[in-house]
């Protein structure tokens, strides 16, 4: 009876144990974060809070940290808790207490007491001592008392007042001062980082599985360290650029109610809204997914309310035009989307009755004339007409109705409790789909042509019912606000005209090696010489672009030569990952395609390359986000005017001649061969070079080239999330 007993008190106290252990790594998260944000300016680290000196508030749960951390390791070697430590806490724990111990002597011996180069003579000795006897003690001592007595000496300073925000400290080595204010985060997040290592060993009771607990721990804290770097400077871009950014922008409600009510219907379409139904981590997502809806909702509430009370709203410079209409820009995005989607999800129809088949012959048919009408007025920039009857607009009218015809049977045959569809009418899905193919092509009618397109209170219109200013606006001028509409063009071509250049041939290129050539002295220099031409400087490349392409294709700098010279600096890292991508396909793959009497082509174009895309679309990815914001090369080989009057018109220089000679067909576009600019050849000018606009717009400039990569980024995600499901369904 009395051993059950005992037992039973050990077990309730390693309960409370764990949970003060896990006490100490959440206060030690808590400090870890409260410092970086100190550190990044977001939390003020002077004045006084409810009475008391901010720095009091460090102090005290630093220390509180440092007492908590020792007492973790105090009650495990006093036997109350049962724990399964180690005869050492081993040489990294020992190492890192040398290094800490020298370095915190050291600077207190040679600057505070004023020895100079001779303390850390005398610092030398106590780090080696704090070594030496962590790794002798047991590892619940050794992994917990040094780092506890480092940490509440460092909350007992910063509490006593010792250092303080006014404090400074002027190294003799360089030529800096180094406030206190910099200085407290910065020992905050060390100490946590300590306390977190000894609170993480101790919940698992220490031991290999302390261990690594403790580890993951650090690692946790750092990686959450580096994605606050990123939170810092995505947000310290965003307060300095989004009021230049949003100045004297309107937006119609019409098209603000369309965004809205899209992004709603994707979400509860495509995400998690129902916390009930779901556990764990999946919930936490639920209720964000749920958070946003809500306030996509109370925002489709809101626009209709300005649009039922016409009346506009303003806010920060942002105004809110009580307008119906739709930017036919606009809807051709969303419509192409819901489209993509709806055909996604569209399960195939084979009527079994002739009428059936008849049908749905009359609405392929019908779509697909729809289409090429639509590529005609593409390609001829203009309204294609009969008869003085606008062909596109009519045939949009009868696809668009002959839809909704079909929705509303639907609708009521859903309501009804007789069947009111007929077994050879279309279903449901493919409805839908000749509804949104109707809306696409009457968004890329009006934009293509101009002409706008009512429908009672509602309509598209050609010139969109958004006017950005700093986005859509050209140039400077007498009453024009600055814009950066030609620059982010600019950029948005060399980026496409680099991937297209690069991607094909890095593709290539890895099929072959993977897949052809042999492990050869050959394979072994292109894996070395794609190495180099990855680290090689952009400078270089653009002194490439210069020297060799630029005399080549026109004689001056160009957007064809800019792309060229991107798209060199994009070729090795898309070949090393398309490469990985490919070699991490299971060869059971390709025996398994082989057994089916599969060629080897088709094997590769039909299983290798489509297991590998999502590795490839990362690699594409990574190497956009570095070309996107390449100055250097764009100063050379691009060398277009600061401030340009309009964008390259790529699209609409295209010339298409036939001839009765080779090769019958010949293409130019003149606009490839002209100067142009871009968003960081244009940003430099303005920061680094003082051209032309203040500082603001710079910062403004600078938001845009964020929103531009990261719109990249957004489209590589999408595509490799899209592959990865299509490899797992």
């Amino acid at each position: 009876m009395s051993d059950a007993y005992a037992v039973r008190l050990v077990d309730d106290g390693g309960t409370t144990y764990e949970r003060f252990a896990m006490a100490v790594v959440a206060g030690a998260f808590l400090a870890f974060v409260l410092g970086a944000a100190t550190l990044f300016g977001w939390v003020p680290v002077e004045g006084v809070v409810a009475g008391v000196s901010a720095p009091y508030y460090f102090g005290a749960g630093v220390l509180a940290l440092g007492i908590a951390s020792g007492a973790l390791g105090v009650f495990s070697r006093w036997g109350a808790v049962r724990t399964t430590p180690d005869s050492t806490p081993g040489l990294g724990v020992g190492f890192s207490q040398l290094v800490i111990w020298t370095v915190t002597a050291g600077l207190v011996a040679s600057n505070t007491v004023g020895l100079g180069w001779l303390g850390w003579l005398v610092a030398l000795p106590i780090g080696v001592g704090a070594g030496y006897l962590t790794l002798i003690a047991r590892e619940d001592v050794g992994g917990t008392l040094p780092a506890a007595v480092f940490i509440g000496l460092v909350g007992l300073f910063v509490l006593t007042g010792v250092i303080a925000p006014e404090w400074t400290w002027e190294p003799n080595a360089f030529d800096a001062t180094i406030p206190g204010t910099l200085v407290i985060p910065i020992l905050t997040m060390v100490s946590s980082l300590l306390a977190g290592w000894a609170g993480a060993s101790a919940y698992d009771g220490f031991g290999m599985q302390g261990r690594q607990n403790g580890a993951f721990m650090l690692i946790s804290l750092v990686v959450m360290l580096v994605l606050s770097v990123l939170v810092y400077l995505l947000v310290f871009v965003f307060q300095r650029g989004i009021m230049v950014v949003l100045e004297n922008l309107t937006v119609g409600a019409g098209t603000a109610l369309l965004l809205v009510l899209s992004s709603l219907v994707l979400l509860v379409r495509h995400g998690h809204v129902n916390p009930g139904v779901t556990r764990g981590a999946g919930r936490v997502l639920a209720f964000v997914h749920l958070t946003v809806a809500s306030l996509l909702a109370l925002g489709a509430v809101g626009f209709s309310y300005i649009i039922a009370t016409n009346q506009s709203v303003t806010r920060n410079a942002v105004t809110i035009a009580p307008t119906t209409t739709v930017g036919a820009l606009i809807g051709l995005f969303v419509g192409a989307l819901f489209l993509l989607l709806a055909r996604r999800s569209t399960p195939t129809w084979a009527p079994e009755s002739d009428r059936g088949r008849t049908a749905e012959l009359i609405r392929r048919v019908g779509l697909g004339i729809l289409a090429a009408t639509a590529l005609i007025e593409v390609f001829s920039s203009g309204e294609l007409a009969v008869g003085g009857i606008a062909v596109v607009r009519s045939l949009v009218f009868l696809v668009g109705g002959v839809a909704v015809g079909l929705l509303v049977v639907h609708g009521l045959d859903r309501r009804s409790s007789a069947s009111l569809t007929r077994p050879w009418l279309p279903p449901l899905s493919h409805s839908v789909t000749m509804g949104l193919s109707a809306f696409v092509v009457a968004c890329l009618h009006v934009t293509i042509t101009g002409y706008p397109l009512e429908l009672g209170p509602v309509g598209l219109t050609a010139g969109g019912t958004i006017d950005w200013p700093f986005v859509m606006n050209a140039s400077q001028g007498l009453g024009i606000q600055i814009g950066v509409m030609p620059a982010m063009f600019g950029t948005i071509w060399l980026v496409i005209g680099a991937v297209l250049f690069a991607v094909p041939l890095a593709v290539g290129a890895a099929v072959y090696l993977t897949e052809y050539a042999e492990d050869s002295m050959f394979t072994q220099a292109v894996d070395i010489a794609t190495n180099g031409l990855w680290s090689t400087p952009s400078i270089v490349f653009g002194l490439f672009g210069l020297a060799f392409l630029v005399p080549r294709f026109g004689g001056s700098p160009s957007i064809f030569a800019a792309q060229l010279v991107l798209g060199f600096m994009l070729l090795p890292l898309v070949l090393i990952t398309s490469r990985e991508a490919m070699k991490s396909v299971p060869d059971e793959y390709r025996d398994a395609s082989a057994a089916l009497g599969v060629s080897k082509w088709e094997t590769i174009r039909s299983v290798v390359i489509p297991a590998a895309i999502p590795g490839i679309t990362t690699g594409v990815i990574l190497g956009v986000g570095r070309i996107a914001g390449e100055t250097a090369p764009l100063l050379l080989v691009l060398n277009g005017p600061n401030f340009p009057n309009a964008g390259p018109g790529v699209l609409s220089s295209f010339a298409f001649d036939l001839s009765a000679q080779a090769p019958f067909v010949h293409v130019s576009n003149p606009a490839l061969l002209e100067r142009a600019s871009a968003l960081p050849y244009q940003l430099y000018a303005v920061i680094t070079a003082g051209v032309g606009a203040e500082e603001s717009f710079g910062w403004g400039t600078t938001l845009v080239l964020i929103g531009v990569v990261l719109m990249f980024f957004g489209m590589g995600i999408a595509t490799r999330r899209y592959f990865r499901k299509k490899l797992h369904q």
